[in-house]
């Protein structure tokens, strides 16, 4: 029970999340354009079989620590984070990543089309810090736990997790929302490309969730749930920003506020 009501909570700390994004947006005077591919249909196929196999590998990956029992990948609270742990997740990424890049490079596609460029770009990261904290804040508000006890705790490790956690968001925002979601938003149209990038970025966790993170049944759905609507958030974030930058830094941020309880 306090698990979904953990879930519940932050799908509302999305959802003020979210507000503050569309605000801002507004506010700033954000440049919006279109992605132009030549084959729209190609495209998105291209990149939807690109982040298969990315998932794939990132399946292997899990199995191989679920079976070694070395759970040193991923955002955890109960390890010493440090140099070897940032680098060691730099690879692994790198590896999964890498059947984008070479579809990327094979297609010769440029990297303002993954979301990586300076459009947007001071404005993005100003909404993806500026919303990331206060998810954080509102999180700490919601466990009872008090901001200045955990900035006055902060060390070295908490530096190398922020480290790991930008290694990761950048990673996976990068394969769903800066690659593939912008080639199905235009080959299928914003909402079914924003949903279908979604699902995936979630179901691509599913095997995390129960390989390394032993969860019931019960809870793998709940959670699953949840990953749907966090993804679903960053998408919104990306669409908003078309910057791959926001939603990297709001979901770094996100999986570093786990290290600080």
């Amino acid at each position: 029970m306090n698990f979904l009501r953990d879930i519940i909570s932050r799908g509302v700390f999305l959802l003020i999340s979210g507000l503050i994004v569309y605000i801002l947006t507004l506010k700033l005077g954000f440049e919006h354009k279109e992605y132009n591919f030549n084959d729209p249909r190609k495209s998105g196929l291209h990149a939807f079989a690109a982040v298969c196999i990315s998932i794939f590998l990132i399946t292997l990956i899990i199995f191989f620590i679920s079976y070694t029992g070395k759970s040193n990948t991923g955002v955890q609270t109960s390890i010493t984070y440090n140099f070897s742990i940032v680098l060691l997740n730099a690879l692994l990424y790198l590896i999964i990543i890498s059947p984008i890049l070479l579809t990327k490079k094979f297609f010769e596609q440029s990297w303002a089309s993954t979301g990586v460029s300076r459009h947007n770009l001071k404005k993005s990261i100003g909404i993806g810090t500026i919303s990331g904290i206060i998810f954080i804040i509102l999180s700490l508000f919601y466990m009872n736990i008090n901001i200045n006890k955990v900035i006055t705790h902060l060390n070295i490790s908490h530096f190398w997790a922020l480290l790991n956690c930008a290694v990761i968001g950048f990673s996976e925002e990068f394969m769903f929302r800066g690659y593939l979601q912008t080639r199905l938003i235009a080959w299928m149209g914003k909402n079914k490309g924003w949903m279908a990038a979604s699902i995936l970025m979630a179901l691509m966790h599913l095997p995390q969730r129960i390989f390394i993170g032993k969860m019931t049944l019960t809870e793998t759905l709940t959670s699953m749930f949840g990953l749907v609507f966090f993804s679903l958030f960053l998408g919104y974030m990306m669409i908003k920003t078309e910057n791959v930058t926001a939603p990297s830094i709001f979901h770094a941020l996100y999986d570093w506020g786990y290290t600080l309880v």
